[in-house]
């Protein structure tokens, strides 16, 4: 066999040899592509399920659950946004919706309720207690020598301390103005409508200082009564509260401490005591407000308080409210002048009754039904008004979620008819309240009548 001969058959080997190779490559690389192919639907599903879970948004699950009751309705707090208009131009707004999850495939019902909480949690109105309604029936029998209540009872002598808010976030806006501008023609409107044998006094807190850490020391120290016991004087009143600017830190405690020492030279025995509170955040200054609410209540001067959260958060409404029950006093939310005027004109009432005990003024033609008809046609309109814009808002969101196409139809009809149903619910309920205080108005009119007529027929002598 020639050396030519051997050398070409050994070429063809290699060469049958490396062909072999290369289809065995090509076919491995063939197999590799179809499994990755058949990879990604499943890698894409399961990604899809694993972005559209609770455990991938936990910020989900930190929102209040929905209320269910009417007393669960009355202690959900209110959203952040509860006083805006849904609209694409607020950029707030519009944030804050666009960080909820977008959702695309098919979601677990838990996750909807998840999601469902945390849109409500941003739009929900502050709807009133029917507590409130009650105590305006407890103002309007203020005098009676039968209430339960002796703070309500005539006394010789009428109180008002006011206690303002001066802390930083008081310089916050509503409505073009600052909160505080608005509290101090609140007060200042307030003073001048008690009788001038009634004594005003004004203290203030955290007007000193800043926000800052450094700070903190000296503003939660800046606790100071700057217009003393005494008649309304509008030049004094308004030249101590034209001095007073939001600064500082909040403390709540010490102010409520101070004002049981103002107070501690009108013992309740003859003194009616009245407090208003008006803040508009929690307590920062280490104090506890709550056990100090106790205090005052149980003391010698035993006030009537009304505690007044201005614009507050969820967290500031909690507090204020624990506060106000540990004083048995009463708590609002406000968010508007007008609401505020409308909480001081309680002790207006008072003062008005009060001054007309002592001018032994009180006749047969004072007499009122305590909850007159009117009060409660208002009471329901609140309600009214407030799911109408709430239910606005949060379809208005759900629509605007839809429409970037960040809401399945599933989830857009879930939500859609969470929130019609809150609307249908939040309408029966205020109904249910209406009728009651009807009953309530009326069976409390005719035995309030009889008392207030031996009282007053026998100050007229």
């Amino acid at each position: 066999m020639s050396k030519k001969y051997i050398i070409s058959i050994v070429i063809l080997c290699l060469s049958l040899v490396f062909i072999g190779c290369e289809s065995k490559s090509e076919k491995s690389d063939g197999n590799n592509k179809t499994d990755k192919v058949s990879e990604e639907p499943t890698k894409k599903k399961q990604d899809e399920e694993e972005k559209d879970s609770l455990s991938v948004y936990p910020d989900l699950t930190s929102a209040p659950e929905a209320p269910e009751t009417l007393e669960e309705v009355i202690d959900y707090p209110a959203g952040p946004f509860a006083n805006a208009d849904f609209d694409e131009e607020n950029k707030e707004v519009i944030d804050a919706v666009n960080e909820l999850p977008v959702i695309k495939g098919k979601v677990e019902e838990e996750f909807l309720e998840a999601y469902w909480n945390q849109l409500l949690s941003l739009f929900a109105l502050d709807y009133k207690d029917p507590q409130v309604i009650l105590e305006k029936l407890k103002v309007k029998s203020f005098g009676s020598p039968d209430i339960e209540d002796p703070r309500y009872q005539f006394k010789d002598n009428l109180n008002v301390e006011i206690i303002l808010d001066a802390s930083g976030s008081m310089k916050g806006q509503v409505n073009g103005r600052t909160k505080i501008d608005l509290a101090k023609e609140a007060i200042d409107t307030f003073a001048s409508s008690l009788p001038e044998e009634a004594k005003v006094a004004l203290r203030v807190y955290g007007h000193r200082g800043t926000g800052s850490d450094a700070d903190k020391e000296m503003s939660c120290k800046a606790n100071e009564k700057i217009y003393d016991f005494q008649s309304y004087d509008k030049s004094k009143l308004n030249q101590a509260l034209n001095g007073v600017n939001a600064k500082g830190w909040t403390p709540v405690a010490a102010s409520l401490e101070e004002a049981q020492k103002d107070l501690s030279q009108f013992p309740a025995e003859q003194n009616t005591n009245i407090i208003f509170l008006v803040s508009d955040g929690i307590e920062t200054c280490d104090g506890n407000p709550v056990d100090v609410a106790k205090s005052l209540k149980d003391s010698n001067v035993s006030p009537i308080v009304n505690i007044i959260g201005f614009d507050v958060d969820a967290a500031g409404q909690r507090q204020l409210q624990d506060v106000a029950e540990s004083a048995s006093g009463s708590y609002a939310n406000v968010y508007d002048l007008d609401e505020l005027n409308d909480e001081f004109n309680r002790a207006e009432e008072i003062a008005e009754q009060w001054e007309q005990w002592k001018k032994k003024a009180l006749n047969e033609n004072d007499l009122q039904e305590y909850l007159n008809t009117s009060e409660i046609f208002e009471y329901k309109g609140d309600w009214s008004t407030k799911h109408i814009k709430e239910n606005n808002n949060l379809l208005g969101a759900i629509l605007y979620l839809k429409a970037e196409g960040k809401l399945t139809n599933e989830a857009h009809k879930f939500l859609s008819d969470k929130a019609n149903e809150r609307q249908s619910t939040i309408v029966n309920y205020s109904k249910e309240i209406a009728n009651e205080l009807h009953k309530v108005n009326k069976a409390t009119y005719e035995e309030a009548k009889k008392l207030i007529n031996e009282k007053f027929n026998s100050n007229q002598d």
